[in-house]
């Protein structure tokens, strides 16, 4: 399951860290020398509800979802992620608890582990690590406002014609019913706005 980058799945990191500041040479010696790759399979848990976490994870392909889950099995969906971006419960990590929901890859993914103690407050380059923190914060920050105001304000119409604007690759990676919960609506429901809108 784990193993050494190669050039490529390097190249592929470097480019997503160097969005968020990421530079310093010496850091990225450093981050080589402990993330790790780790492949998952569909359906695979990656962070279940109730453990404390230890790495974020930068997804190289693939595609994940994060998700509650009631004790008596009924699933809601809070957020997916594809390639290119960085996964892992980061209120888990600042609080210093155990992650809420779980993070399950939905396809075949292949991603790079980093430990998260490469974000401890220290003088040098991890400066650049947490400056991509803040960045990452701000951006979840920004998206779960985005998302709240959409589940509280707008219809089930309104609501899907948000995700065709906004996160329109979902539709066709994503089954119908893991939509329809992302939206907080019912599968049926989902189906006849399709129909009706002619998706």
């Amino acid at each position: 399951m784990n193993n050494l980058l190669d050039a490529s799945a390097q190249a592929q990191f470097r480019a997503v860290l160097c969005r968020y500041g990421v530079s310093d040479p010496g850091l990225w010696e450093h981050l080589l020398q402990v993330l790790e790759q780790r492949d998952y399979a569909r359906d695979q848990r990656i962070i279940r509800a109730g453990e404390t976490p230890t790495h974020f994870f930068v997804i190289l392909s693939g595609l994940v979802r994060y998700y509650y889950a009631s004790p008596e099995g009924k699933e809601w969906n809070k957020a997916f992620f594809r390639e290119g971006e960085i996964v892992g419960s980061l209120s888990a990590y600042l609080k210093r608890q155990p992650c809420t929901y779980t993070i399950e890859a939905l396809e075949q993914s292949h991603l790079v582990a980093v430990p998260l103690q490469v974000l401890a407050r220290q003088p040098g380059p991890s400066v650049q690590m947490q400056g991509m923190l803040d960045k990452v914060t701000r951006e979840i920050m920004l998206r779960n406002e985005s998302r709240e105001a959409l589940l509280l304000t707008s219809n089930s119409e309104e609501r899907y014609r948000w995700l065709q604007e906004n996160e329109s690759w979902l539709l066709a990676r994503v089954p119908q019913y893991q939509l329809a919960s992302y939206l907080s609506m019912d599968a049926v429901s989902f189906s006849r706005i399709k129909r009706k809108l002619g998706c």
